[in-house]
């Protein structure tokens, strides 16, 4: 059986320094804090970028970063996918872009577009992270549910 794959792209700027941006997606205290799971990164290629999603020790999402250029990019190999995050600093801050490759349709009638959305609210995360501002699990799930339409529609 063949099944197609898709592609998340975001393209977002943030008020924050590179530097500040880097740290934020390769500390495992600033990711657990803006992604709300633990997690366990060894920042080499070849090393772990695990997020445990479900807080139990082992049943999160495995990774293994295979491209690392210090506050420039930042590439893990993420179950079947592949996730790269790319940073641009400024004057005003940093732009960056965030890629996600090789998701599986799973089907029309199944939840696609919780992805997408769920990867838009974890780029509102970790905005109001770097603010040094945190919401509750609550208002961050509202928000995802909001934001799942949108993407239903694409």
């Amino acid at each position: 059986m063949h099944r197609s794959c898709y592609t998340v792209k975001f393209e977002r700027k943030s008020k924050h320094p590179a530097s500040r941006l880097w740290n934020a997606i390769t500390n495992p205290h600033d990711v657990a804090a803006w992604m709300g799971a633990p997690a366990k990164i060894d920042l080499r290629v070849g090393g772990d970028y695990f997020i445990d999603f479900h807080g139990n020790g082992g049943d999160g999402l495995d990774g293994i970063i295979v491209r690392v250029e210090i506050e420039r990019k930042l590439g893990y190999v993420w179950g079947w996918s592949y996730v790269e995050w790319e940073i641009e600093d400024g004057d005003d801050g940093c732009r960056y872009t965030f890629v996600h490759n090789g998701q599986t349709d799973r089907g029309v009638d199944t939840d696609e577009e919780g992805l997408p959305a769920g990867w838009h609210e974890f780029f509102d995360r970790l905005d109001v992270h770097l603010d040094g501002v945190s919401r509750s699990d609550d208002e961050h799930t509202a928000r995802w549910h909001a934001l799942k339409p949108a993407y239903r529609r694409q």
